[in-house]
């Protein structure tokens, strides 16, 4: 289907009617992100595992970013036992284990220098409740069509610009007029997730060490979570601005072509009319 019709398409529709594929279509052909949406589905009741649909197995432990890098850049479709996380950070975050005062506080060390410190920011950070979560599902957001499936988080790698539009749109279909966000010495995508998933809210966070060489996020991107229930108004804003301005760019007067026309305002050089 030519582009022009993809977004026709999706236009005529309600936020109710969008599918997830057309949730990940929109922000592919609007705002030209370079990795998948991807789901994410925290396991509470062991019933609902054969329900997930998976296309790849890990063969070894991996950290919760690198099972995020395989589902957003491979269209890899995983399901994380406890038992297949290599990433001690993360286990407290899932609820996978207990807390341990020492070895925790001395793997805080490094960023913040200072032991109480560095405990009270492992007691702070977002946490499911102990022993609840079952493993974790993580696929692109258009691979929970087909499962059936609502994701509890949506995850995004954007770049600053894509996620000031993504924040914009979220803003706009959610009625809030500013956001907050949850910024942690590491477990940026671990615990920034279940921070968003707590807080149903959506979630800002910088690269952690982690997230940097585990989950290879570029050193110009940015994680970006928003609750599952809240992304397909979130995407219904974006198509119905595109409909209604006539493009995704925000810049100038809006309604530009993405990215838009970058220049200064009131520049005398860049005044043109349509013939």
């Amino acid at each position: 289907m030519a582009l022009k019709e993809v977004m026709a398409a999706l236009a005529s529709k309600t936020a109710d009617e969008l599918t997830y594929t057309d949730v990940s279509d929109a922000y592919i052909y609007y705002l030209r992100i370079d990795f998948d949406p991807v789901g994410i589905k925290y396991c509470f009741d062991e019933t609902e595992i054969p329900q997930y649909k998976i296309n790849a197995k890990a063969k070894a432990r991996l950290t919760y970013c690198q099972y995020l890098a395989m589902a957003r850049g491979g269209h890899k479709a995983l399901f994380m036992e406890p038992g297949q996380l290599l990433c001690e950070n993360a286990e407290p975050v899932f609820g996978f284990r207990d807390l341990d005062k020492e070895k925790d506080t001395q793997r805080h060390m490094k960023y913040l220098r200072d032991e109480e410190l560095a405990w009270k920011a492992t007691l702070e950070k977002a946490k499911l409740p102990k022993g609840r979560c079952k493993g974790i599902y993580v696929a692109p957001l258009a691979l929970y069509d087909a499962a059936g499936l609502d994701p509890d988080i949506v995850f995004f790698m954007p770049y600053p610009y894509q996620a000031y539009h993504i924040l914009n749109d979220y803003m706009g279909a959610m009625g809030k007029s500013s956001l907050l966000f949850n910024h942690t010495p590491n477990s940026a995508v671990c615990s920034g997730s279940v921070w968003a998933y707590n807080h149903n809210t959506a979630n800002l966070t910088t690269m952690c060490a982690g997230s940097k060489t585990s989950g290879k996020t570029d050193m110009a991107m940015l994680n970006l979570f928003i609750p599952g229930q809240q992304i397909k108004p979130t995407a219904a804003q974006l198509i119905k601005r595109v409909a209604e301005t006539g493009g995704p760019s925000v810049l100038g007067k809006g309604g530009e072509p993405w990215p838009g026309l970058d220049v200064c305002k009131g520049c005398p050089l860049f005044k043109y009319e349509a013939v």
